[in-house]
């Protein structure tokens, strides 16, 4: 998905990164409303959800935690912040012999690591946080579907020991080296 978002994007730079944040954010996100006919005020249509907001499988949170990783490290770049915007393309989406001074024109792409802004709270303790609470996330997905129907009220919820014990391990699995880690202590 993400290539068809980027295209013939260079891979560093602010429109890079905006379009990494974009997938993230309708990956997770992106859900198809409904109109509720039930719910009409003087014409104006409510939408809802069918369902939970986020019924991800461990694998799928796996990826989106994958790509979270990865916006990090290109945020982290020197050449972040900088405007690199893609070369012309023609009618075929390949790109048109007639932009070859456009790469002269084109920032160079600089991969060190800004150690400032590497050091910032959001990129330090706040990423931290949003990483542990993806991976708190893959967890769950595990007890997903019970923990939907009993939001939905049902009157009692069985969950299968195997869906517990993965539950289990993916705690271990996700939180089993920090030692004060409170998801660890669930």
């Amino acid at each position: 998905m993400l290539h068809r978002l980027i295209g013939h994007q260079y891979d560093y730079g602010r429109l890079y990164n905006h379009t990494c944040i974009s997938n993230i954010v309708a990956r997770v996100c992106g859900r198809h409303a409904y109109v509720d006919p039930n719910e009409v005020e003087e014409g104006d249509q409510l939408y809802k959800f069918a369902d939970c907001l986020v019924d991800f499988s461990p694998d799928k949170w796996v990826k989106v935690i994958g790509q979270f990783q990865r916006l990090r490290k290109s945020m982290l770049r020197n050449d972040a912040s900088l405007i690199v915007l893609p070369g012309k393309l023609d009618d075929d989406n390949e790109r048109s012999g007639d932009d070859d001074d456009a790469d002269e024109t084109l920032p160079e792409g600089d991969d060190e690591i800004n150690k400032e802004l590497e050091s910032h709270v959001d990129f330090s303790t706040k990423y931290i946080e949003m990483l542990d609470l993806m991976k708190f996330h893959v967890c769950l997905s595990h007890l997903q579907p019970q923990l939907q129907t009993a939001i939905e009220g049902a009157e009692s919820v069985v969950i299968p020991h195997d869906n517990i014990i993965a539950f289990d391990s993916a705690i271990d699995e996700q939180f089993g080296d920090v030692i004060d880690s409170k998801h660890a202590r669930i």
